[in-house]
């Protein structure tokens, strides 16, 4: 009897429990719906962020992308639609006892549910959008950056000029377009650089940017870099040519030199004009650069007519499609407003961006616009050059413009790196880090990069290295030279990179705030520099071989020293006074030996000394408590790294890739005892980026601890023989770039299936791997590129690379070197590596047979490979062969190590 009434108390305690939980969530039914409507506000806004970012780059969304999109859209429309029916009934008044009742109980769980789905699909933008915030298919093709089609009947005709010489007219072999600076020439290069037609006709397009003091040397090597080809800094001007040429000789090439100042030799860039089958464009300010340089033919830029402005200023201020139809009067305030741009194309475009919302707006903002570029007075800030001083106050308000200080600031930091340089992000924004004018590298590189690059203040070209997508950033110099000014009148900023001085400059004040003299031939710094408010000092790449011990003394609040690319062989021990320092660049310097000084400066959250001579980091290092970016890459001299690098709790990167130091798990003998092993490596459980040489196999249980990575780049040293990896490796879910050069596995079963967010792998010289089959990483669904080079004994990749349902974003697949490689597979499923973009094959002349279906990959667009292996392939069906030819694109072998 016990029994059955202890179990009725139970049912009745249940169903109590239930319904004062229904009651719970009635009563929160008002709170729930206002969060649904706030969520589904919230997903309208994301969806909307991406379509305005990918329709302003004309670019499509990843297929991943386009999936979420999809499903959020039938989500949100069943949530609103719960929504509008508890808006229909949230007046009427409850009484537990009415079918209306029932109806705000099943609308009560509606609401829940719809919460639910709305979470789950913001956890799965969260988990399968890619982590560096690019959500867009990449181009098809390496093209120049640019904007929508070229405005203006004149630019029209000479880009149909300029299309006609070059593809049709073989009298022409030098084509020259001068102008001031900010008329269209890089514009109108950039239409001739991505036309379809320019692409397929010639076998190789190459567009370098000519630098101010046009060293032929330093372009040689912009254009190996541009197609590949290793750069030799031995190579002298000559051999540099001889192998340029070598490349070009009997190839189609159009070479595009941008902004050239001085005339520029050809043929020290390899170039023969008398082969019909090159042609050069040359861009300069100057009319007689390109008459020295022999042009066939000449463009002469000029300013936009009135009407041709306006069109190219409604482009920019103007959202497409919109009805631009508007109260006369602010018509008549834009036109005026455009007009004060002189007819200058880059100053419109820029200074449109500026401007509020055409059916948003009011006259009155209009006028106070007009108003505040009109009482911008170029006298003011000393412009000398006419072309800026004509253009200087609409440039002016478009900078001041920018939503907050922070954010000009970043775009001023610009100005401190010489013309016409490239800007590596990460470096740029590392510096905007330590300077508290951005919070995380995510919010400097997707917000403020994209808001100058959305502004037309800055150009941003993406480069893919090694899994990675590396931004480059150019500012225009007719910006540049505005902001240099600004940055020196309102921020006392004195930025003179690249201007060829010899001395260090008077011009840095007491008062200045950041000096940039970069790229000079500054040789000694003055004994004393009194300068108490200087926060940044860069004096990169200049011939200075000793820091006096005044120089530094009174710099108390300094947070950045940049002395990297100089022959300086020590620090004073003034430095110790730097105690707000804390950016430490010296990368490239003479220095073999740090004193305790420096590592007591403990603020330091960046210290490089990349390709230094260092010998030792010793104890003090664990001083650097807020160390977070440690680099010692190539430091051949490294003998002794303390094992009290353990102790530095909060560092994020720790580059030590082919260091003389190589890091062991065990040691034999008593001094070796006192170096840093694998094991004090492992407990910096923060670690992001690590590059390490090896002199050890990597024990079990070693690594684990390692889950916050996202990038591991491991040396095995010769001697070394790790048959099998670790399998506690598993435990880095958030890796995302592995590369494992020397490692002689044989294969760890199911060891890549784990990680789960790896994008990028490379395996170099693993001399005992037979198949990659079996490794687990078809079933990784983030992974884009693979590249196998040098495995010897790796004679077939697995059947699960033509499988349907394995790779499914994997785009590059980069074959080099594989002497025993005989297949690739025999057949390709349909549906099978869906996204496949590239596939090359370099030195691997077994494969005789493509397989079966490769033709019918949709996402197929290049096979590389070396021309003798192309032609020796066997085609057994002359269909695939006529589908597949068009896609081949050569890499040209120069010697054993040198392709492109």
């Amino acid at each position: 009897m016990d029994s059955i009434t202890g179990r009725v108390k139970e049912i009745i305690s249940s169903r109590l429990q239930a319904i004062v939980k229904e009651i719970k969530h009635l009563t929160s039914v008002p709170n729930d719906a206002e969060r649904l409507r706030a969520e589904i506000d919230h997903v309208k806004g994301i969806v909307d962020h991406i379509n305005r970012g990918l329709n302003w780059k004309g670019r499509q969304p990843l297929a991943v992308v386009r999936h979420w999109v999809t499903t959020q859209e039938q989500i949100v429309k069943s949530a609103e639609k719960v929504f509008l029916q508890y808006e229909e009934n949230k007046h009427r008044r409850l009484c537990c006892c009415c079918p209306h009742c029932l109806l705000v109980i099943r609308s009560s769980r509606k609401i829940r549910n719809a919460l639910a789905e709305i979470d789950d699909v913001l956890k799965m933008k969260d988990s399968e959008f890619p982590k560096n915030g690019d959500l867009e298919e990449p181009p098809e093709t390496p093209v120049q950056p640019m904007g929508k089609e070229l405005v203006g009947a004149f630019v029209r005709e000479k880009l149909s000029e300029l299309e006609t010489w070059v593809l049709e007219d073989d009298s022409v072999r030098v084509v020259g377009v001068y102008g001031m600076p900010g008329l269209g020439k890089t514009s109108l290069l950039k239409q001739i650089n991505n036309n379809e037609k320019v692409l397929n006709f010639f076998k190789l397009v190459i567009w370098v940017t000519v630098s101010r003091e046009s060293d032929i040397s330093a372009l040689q090597r912009r254009i190996f870099e541009t197609i590949e080809l290793p750069w030799q800094s031995n190579l002298s001007i000559d051999e540099a040519a001889g192998v340029l040429h070598s490349v070009f000789k009997d190839r189609r090439l159009l070479l595009i030199l941008d902004d050239a100042r001085t005339s520029i030799d050809v043929s020290n860039l390899g170039i023969s004009l008398s082969e019909d089958t090159i042609k050069v464009v040359v861009t300069s300010r100057d009319k007689e650069v390109c008459r020295s340089m022999r042009a066939d033919k000449m463009i002469a830029m000029k300013h936009m007519s009135e009407e041709e402005g306006w069109e190219l200023f409604c482009r920019g201020a103007f959202v497409a499609g919109e009805d631009q139809s508007t109260d006369r009067e602010i018509e008549s305030l834009a036109r005026t407003i455009a007009k004060e741009c002189k007819g200058h194309p880059l100053t419109i475009k820029t200074l449109a961006r500026t401007m509020p919302q055409l059916h948003s707006s009011t006259r009155s903002e209009w006028e106070y616009i007009l108003k505040e570029i009109k009482a911008i007075d170029p006298q003011f800030y000393r412009i000398d050059e006419e072309i800026l001083r004509e253009v200087f106050a609409p440039l002016k308000h478009s900078y001041d413009a920018l939503e907050t200080d922070e954010l000009r600031l970043c775009f001023l930091y610009l100005a401190a790196y010489r013309e016409d340089e490239e800007v590596d992000a990460d470096q740029l924004i590392q510096l905007w880090l330590v300077e508290g004018l951005v919070r995380t590298r995510f919010e400097g590189r997707y917000v403020f990069l994209k808001i100058l690059a959305d502004r037309c203040l800055i150009d941003i070209e993406v480069k893919e290295e090694n899994g990675l997508d590396i931004w480059k950033l150019k500012i225009h110099d007719l910006l540049r030279g505005m902001a240099i000014r600004v940055a020196e009148i309102d921020h006392n900023s004195s930025f003179r990179a690249g201007q060829s001085l010899t001395w260090f400059p008077s011009f840095a004040r007491a008062i200045s705030v950041r000096i940039s003299v970069m790229h000079n031939r500054i040789t000694c710094l003055p004994e004393n520099f009194d300068c108490t408010k200087l926060v940044t000092l860069l004096l990169s790449w200049n011939t200075i071989e000793e820091v006096p011990e005044g120089f530094l003394e009174y710099l108390y609040m300094l947070t950045v020293l940049d002395l990297s690319n100089t022959p300086i062989k020590f620090l004073p021990k003034s430095i110790q006074y730097l105690n707000e320092l804390l950016y430490l660049q010296l990368s490239n310097t003479q220095i073999r030996v740090l004193h305790d000084q420096t590592f007591k400066l403990s603020r330091v959250q960046f210290l490089d000394l990349s390709f230094s001579p260092i010998i030792s980091i010793p104890s003090m290092i664990k001083k650097m408590k807020r160390l977070q970016i440690l680099k010692l890459a190539h430091c051949y001299d490294l003998e002794f790294v303390s094992p009290d690098i353990s102790q530095l709790s909060v560092l994020e990167e720790l580059d030590m890739w082919k260091t003389l130091f190589a890091f062991s798990w065990e040691f034999e003998t008593a001094e070796e005892l006192k170096k840093a092993s694998l094991q004090d490596v492992c407990k910096l459980y923060h670690l992001k980026r690590l590059r390490l040489t090896l002199k050890s196999p990597i024990k079990e249980r070693t690594v684990g601890n390692l889950v916050e990575l996202q990038e591991l780049w491991l040396l095995w040293m010769p001697q070394v023989r790790q048959t099998h990896l670790p399998t506690d490796m598993r435990t880095m879910h958030n890796l995302e770039r592995l590369h494992l050069f020397d490692c002689h596995i044989e294969g760890t079963p199911d060891l890549f299936s784990e990680l789960k967010n790896l994008n990028y792998l490379k395996l170099k010289s693993s001399q005992l791997l037979i198949t990659l089959s079996g490794l687990g990483l078809g079933r990784l669904s983030h992974l884009k590129e693979i590249e196998i080079v040098e495995c010897l004994l790796l004679t077939e990749l697995g059947e699960e690379f033509a499988r349907k349902g394995c790779f499914p974003r994997l785009r590059k697949l980069k074959l080099w070197m594989l002497s025993s490689l005989d297949s690739l597979s025999s057949s390709v499923e349909e549906g099978a590596l869906p996204m496949l973009h590239t596939l090359a094959i370099f030195h691997c002349m077994k494969v005789k047979v493509l397989p079966w279906g490769l033709d019918n990959l949709k996402s197929l667009e290049q096979i590389r490979g070396d021309k003798k292996w192309w032609n020796e392939i066997s085609w057994e069906d002359e269909e695939m062969k006529n589908h597949l030819h068009p896609k081949y694109v050569e890499i040209v072998e120069i010697h054993d190590n040198c392709h492109v």
